[in-house]
């Protein structure tokens, strides 16, 4: 079996956090590994690679989210539209987060107005429950756009759109900006507590035009909602993500797997690492040792991604590995990302 294993936002630990794990087994698989393999759209572009979605000039995930939601966006061109809230300081703005509590009077009042101001721009703003939005327009746009989890709690210009179109969609998201900062609604939600929609994050953007690489994977494991849904758009379907390799090997067999791990949490890393090495990287180890898999590793952060593929090794290499003291994880880990 050929098994790409992602274990998500590990590249946004902080390096004092990594030096207190204990995971030996994943250490040993690292020291293995040659130079790694960057990815600099990070998770996004290892989630669309895994089920056969190809680069348009975006990643082109809002077509299908649409359509995994019920919506048919036919030829037209989509972007995922998410509903969110913008810090601005007195010397750049930064995206807060998403905001998921909109009710659907809310997000009905929200999506009014914005209708009613872009409509001769041909821009249909469509919603498939309170806050989950799309725009779609009759032309393709060459736009390159930066998902919500890469942009959130950093600078807002290095994530803002680009490309030959991106100068008019700054224009609109800012004209989106105006609209918003004083909507009823938000003045409503402030008052109650509730952080405001006062932007409207854009991306993901293409059309329903698959592209399936020579070699997509045949099976998809997985909790998170966005590969989840992907998968599903183009037919290849998820399972949840069993709890160990040994779950993994006891699955009907598969010639290839894309198993995306659950988020490690800052207050449970130890735990959650320890149960990682115990449960995948030791066993995954001997399984290299013996010959019976290639695997490929995948540690994302907010934005980017490394890939590397650890090797077997020899019966020499084996037998001095029982008496060494296990590497650390937090230097080899650096020293691959520097690589």
């Amino acid at each position: 079996m050929q098994l790409t294993l992602v274990l998500p936002n590990l590249l946004d630990t902080a390096p004092a956090a990594l030096a207190a794990v204990e995971a030996p087994a994943l250490a040993r698989l690292l020291s293995t590994a040659a130079d790694p393999i960057l990815e600099p759209d990070g998770p996004l572009a290892i989630a669309c690679a895994g089920v056969g979605i190809a680069k348009q000039y975006d990643w082109p995930v809002a077509p299908l989210l649409a359509r995994a939601a019920g919506i048919d966006p036919g030829s037209r061109y989509c972007l995922c539209a998410d509903p969110v809230t913008l810090e601005v300081g007195r010397d750049e703005g930064r995206l807060a987060g998403i905001v998921s509590d909109l009710d659907a009077g809310e997000s009905a009042a929200l999506l009014s107005t914005l209708r009613a101001h872009f409509a001769s721009d041909g821009m249909e703003f469509v919603e498939r429950g309170p806050g989950h939005w799309w725009v779609a327009l009759a032309a393709a746009q060459q736009l390159e756009t930066s998902p919500p989890d890469a942009a959130i709690g950093k600078p807002l210009i290095a994530h803002l759109p680009r490309g030959p179109d991106a100068a008019r969609w700054r224009r609109w998201q800012s004209e989106m900006q105006m609209l918003l900062f004083e909507h009823p609604v938000n003045r409503s939600r402030e008052s109650g507590g509730r952080l405001p929609v006062n932007y409207v994050w854009m991306w993901g953007g293409g059309t329903l035009r698959v592209a399936r690489p020579a070699t997509p994977v045949a099976a998809v494991f997985t909790q998170a909602p966005l590969l989840r849904d992907l998968a599903r758009a183009v037919g290849t379907g998820a399972a949840p993500a069993p709890g160990s390799f040994a779950s993994l090997l006891a699955a009907p067999p598969t010639p290839s797997a894309l198993v995306w791990l659950d988020r490690l949490e800052a207050t449970t890393l130890r735990e959650q690492l320890a149960a990682f090495d115990s449960d995948w990287a030791a066993p995954l180890e001997q399984a290299l040792d013996n010959r019976e898999i290639d695997a490929r590793l995948v540690f994302s952060g907010a934005g980017t991604a490394l890939s590397f593929t650890p090797r077997a090794t020899g019966a020499m290499q084996r037998l001095r590995r029982r008496w060494s003291r296990p590497p650390s994880l937090s230097p080899l880990l650096a020293a691959q990302a520097d690589a």
